[in-house]
């Protein structure tokens, strides 16, 4: 057997925090901060997740650490499922052929951390859901060695048949503790789903209405449980949500009888017809109709994780985990000569090496200690999490680190510390009193800021190559810190190194440190080699776009375009999950003068901000935040949001911001979105403080409300049901100046949309599919490149930014906008069927002369009176991506 560990992700812009995969032959396991866009680093560095089993997360739970959690469950669940439905489908022609049947894979996935993990999994029980993969999350909120000292340290907190595994809780200071439970020092500086097509077919209306009544109540104010009875009974109650997400036997035929008027819509309502069948229902209701029949109707079984209401209170916490990770050793070797000379017969020996007595020459007992040598002890690594100097004195303290048996084999530390940590001198101290082992040493201020997602950055520096103005360099930054000097003062000091993505240990059969793994630094010069036709048709692009006839053409054309210099930058492109080229979905929106806006925000939106502006940018760019708008209630589109808002929270709090409007006292955040994302950001801000009562809140479908309008800036937020999953809007923002913007969010094709943003400024449309996946499309409820334009033409949209492309089109749909021929099967939400037909009878084509289409890339940056610029462009970009596929 072979064990290694691996070092997954360091921190960087776009990887907050580090990670390590232990790896054995026959499962494999997580250590560390499962970040946002830890998903993306496996799938760059080509390592599988399929044999993830036990995920341990250090440090303290909050959306940093945790927040690449969510999208890793779904992740490994779908793969799982993939694997027993391909052999399912082998199973099926096995059957046929009178051939045995294979073997169905059963595996659970347990996720273990700090206080609120079950808590922060379980607040996700409307959004994500699976079947046939139990997974189990479990809050390491005792502290083993301090509650009963009198256990043994060597005895392990948890094992299985390859690793022990002993956490260390490490606490802050009682006075470095803010009010709300986390360290001072913190405060500065995809999917088959029972989401159904919605039935509603209303528009919620963008004029200012009061928000009292708006959105989820807030969650009751109660006190966590008192005594540790009521605890267990809220711990239960968590774990039962948790088994409901990933371990029912839900089904999607799975009906339930209601009267029509008892039915809470939106949803799809079913009917039996004449023949004991089941049929959609098309006739009126009640929310329409009050005089809707009150007849018996079906609908589906919703999730089992929706049926639970509020969550137990939970409370904040700042403990931080680390570990010690030790392998299960292995026998000593076994001397077939003494067992001969023993009299031990040959076909015995194999009960020997399994522990068992065995009869020798004249009928002696032969133990497996008189033919084996000594036992190889077990060997490991240690996790030391210390997130800030308010952690370091109780971490130096604790008693595990004075247990020579629990220390003996450890043969590497991997410190993950935040700022400073590591210039603390207790730290310095620990490390120089340990000479004996390998310090691997990972931080914001030593790491280097790398390119974690090389792929795309090569291909991003090869599109500036082709335009310059509309695709950046990614900033980054390959000094990292001498780690070594600052602890090599004298003779015998211990190695110390920083930390690199890639870099290797071996504990199994023997300890060595492989350093030909590690991730070299991406060389994005050799990116900038094109096909000398391609930059031919770059230079004459350049030359037209600096032709002064050029320029006064687009001047006439546009003088009469509001906010020409507002800026539209796609930062996820891609749908479902991450890709090596594609985030998902989140699109910013810049309106200089106004503020800043967000049109969804999938898993790693703020690393993708991080990495395109640098920090400094990157901070007025979020503190010039207006307004968030979260589509529907898919993960890909708002896995992001907690980290967005937390971070926009703690820039505009500080007594020094001056972004934006108002003064740090008056600032607010708008946010339109489901009611069950409102409910979402109520319950999980008990983990973590984002600024909750700083949000304004405005449900999507319903008139937008003042506050959320007066914090945005906006003159009108108009949404509109679409036909996707249950309560998918697209919406219409609209300002004061007359700026315009439209966006789809996902959907099939929808007249009423069209008619709603009549005479957009901006038309961002989800293109998921090429137009001959069309029957793709409908099944998953998205739209083809072709209906995208069509629904453009009909908005007689004057700028149109195609976006969320399938991840089956690594690099670039290969499709000219140009040249694609729409079709005229929009819908909208179901039973509405008159609300349709006057919504059709209102979007019309539109013909608009200057109507120019782009297609999105991450983190390019287009100005609306530049799209002309861009589409210059394309000929070049469209022979550049035949070539690649050449």
């Amino acid at each position: 057997m072979s064990s290694f560990v691996q070092i997954i992700t360091a921190p960087t812009a776009d990887t907050q925090g580090a990670g390590l995969l232990l790896h054995f032959d026959h499962r494999r396991y997580f250590f560390g901060n499962l970040a946002q866009g830890t998903q993306r680093a496996f799938t760059q560095r080509g390592v599988s997740m399929t044999k993830l089993e036990k995920l341990f997360l250090s440090g303290p739970v909050t959306w940093q650490n945790v927040g690449g959690l969510m999208g890793m469950m779904l992740t490994v669940a779908d793969a799982l499922a993939s694997t027993n439905s391909q052999t399912e489908a082998q199973n099926k022609i096995r059957r046929e052929t009178g051939k045995a049947q294979l073997s169905l894979v059963e595996r659970e996935l347990e996720v273990f951390g700090a206080k609120n993990l079950a808590y922060t999994v379980a607040t996700a029980r409307h959004f994500i859901f699976r079947t046939g993969m139990p997974i189990r999350a479990v809050d390491f909120d005792v502290d083993p060695r301090i509650a009963s000292p009198e256990v043994d340290p060597e005895k392990p907190d948890w094992e299985d048949d390859s690793v022990r595994v002993w956490y260390v809780p490490v606490a802050v200071a009682a006075a470095a503790v803010a009010g709300n439970g986390m360290p001072l020092s913190s405060r500065k500086k995809r999917s088959f789903d029972m989401m159904t097509e919605s039935e509603n077919g209303g528009v919620g209306t963008g004029a200012g209405a009061a928000s009292t009544a708006d959105g989820p109540a807030p969650t009751e104010d109660r006190q966590p449980a008192a005594d540790n009875a009521a605890a267990d009974d809220d711990a239960a109650y968590v774990r039962q949500v948790i088994d409901s997400m990933f371990n029912s036997d839900w089904r999607p035929d799975s009906f339930v009888e209601s009267k029509l008027h008892d039915v809470e819509l939106p949803a799809t309502v079913f009917v039996r017809n004449e023949g004991g069948g089941i049929q959609r229902y098309k006739g009126p209701l009640p929310d329409k109709d009050p005089d809707a029949p009150n007849i018996d109707v079906l609908v589906r079984q919703p999730w089992p994780g929706v049926r639970f209401g509020t969550l137990p209170p939970t409370s904040r916490s700042s403990t931080s985990l680390c570990y010690v990770v030790k392998n299960k050793g292995r026998r000593g070797k076994f001397n077939p000569k003494v067992a001969k000379e023993l009299g031990v017969a040959v076909q015995d020996f194999k009960l020997l090496t399994a522990g068992q007595a065995v009869k020798g020459k004249d009928g002696i007992d032969v133990t497996p200690d008189m033919v084996l040598e000594a036992p190889i002890k077990g060997s490991g690594f240690a996790l030391f999490e210390i997130p800030s100097r308010d952690y370091v004195q109780h971490f130096v303290d604790r008693p595990e680190w004075r247990s020579e048996g629990l220390m003996d084999q450890v043969h590497v530390l991997y410190w993950v510390l935040g700022e400073s940590v590591f210039d603390d001198p207790a730290i310095q101290s620990f490390i120089r009193e340990r000479p004996g082992v390998r310090h691997v040493v990972m931080a914001p201020d030593v790491s280097p800021n790398m390119l974690a997602f090389e792929s795309y950055a090569a291909l991003l520096t090869t599109l500036r190559r082709i335009d310059p103005d509309r695709f950046p360099i990614p900033k980054f930054n390959n000094k990292f810190r001498d780690v070594a000097s600052t602890t090599t003062a004298a003779a015998g000091s211990p190695p110390v190194e920083v930390g690199r993505t890639g870099m290797r240990a071996k504990y199994l059969p023997t300890f060595q440190v492989v350093d030909s793994e590690v991730v070299p630094f991406p060389r994005l010069e050799e990116a900038l080699n094109l096909d000398d036709e391609i930059v031919s048709l770059a230079r004459e692009a350049k030359r037209k776009v600096a032709d002064p006839a050029f320029s006064a053409e687009v001047e006439r054309a546009e003088q009469d375009m509001p906010n020409r210099d507002a800026e539209v930058i796609p930062l996820g492109t891609g749908s479902a999950l991450p890709s090596k080229y594609r985030n998902v979905s989140a699109t910013l929106l810049r309106v200089p003068g106004v503020g800043n806006y967000l049109l969804d925000a999938g898993e790693n939106t703020l690393g993708q901000l991080r990495r395109m502006f640098g920090d400094e940018e990157c901070r007025r760019v979020v503190a010039d935040l207006r307004l968030i708008l979260v589509s529907h209630m898919h993960a890909d589109h708002h896995l992001g949001i907690a980290s967005v808002i937390g971070e926009w929270h703690r820039l505009t709090s500080s007594s020094s911001s001056s972004q934006g409007q108002g003064t740090t006292a008056d600032r607010t955040l708008g946010v339109c979105s489901p009611a069950q994302m409102q409910q979402w950001l109520r319950e999980y801000s008990q983990v973590e403080d984002i600024g909750l009562p700083r949000l304004r809140f405005s449900t999507n479908g319903r008139p937008a409300t003042a506050e959320a309008l007066a914090a945005g800036g906006l003159k009108r937020v108009d949404t509109v049901f679409v036909e996707h999953c249950q309560g998918a809007t697209a919406a219409v923002l609209t300002w004061p100046s007359g700026l315009k913007v439209a966006y789809s969010g996902d959907c099939r094709p929808s007249d009423k949309f069209a008619a709603v943003g009549r005479g957009a400024t901006l038309l961002v449309h989800e293109c998921t599919f090429d137009d001959d996946k069309v029957e793709d499309a409908k099944d998953k409820k998205h739209s083809t490149m072709g209906e995208a334009l069509g629904i453009a033409e009909k908005m007689g949209a004057r700028r149109v930014l195609l976006t969320h492309f399938s991840q089956r089109y690594a690099k670039f749909p290969l499709l000219d906008p140009r040249e694609v021929v729409t079709e005229e099967d929009t819908v909208d939400g179901e039973g509405e069927a008159a609300a349709t037909a006057t919504a059709a009878a209102t979007a019309k084509k539109v013909k608009v002369k200057d109507q120019v289409v782009l297609l999105a890339f991450d983190q390019m940056r287009v100005k609306l009176g530049e799209f002309r610029h861009a589409a210059a462009f394309l000929p070049a970009l469209r022979l550049f991506f035949d070539k690649q596929g050449e």
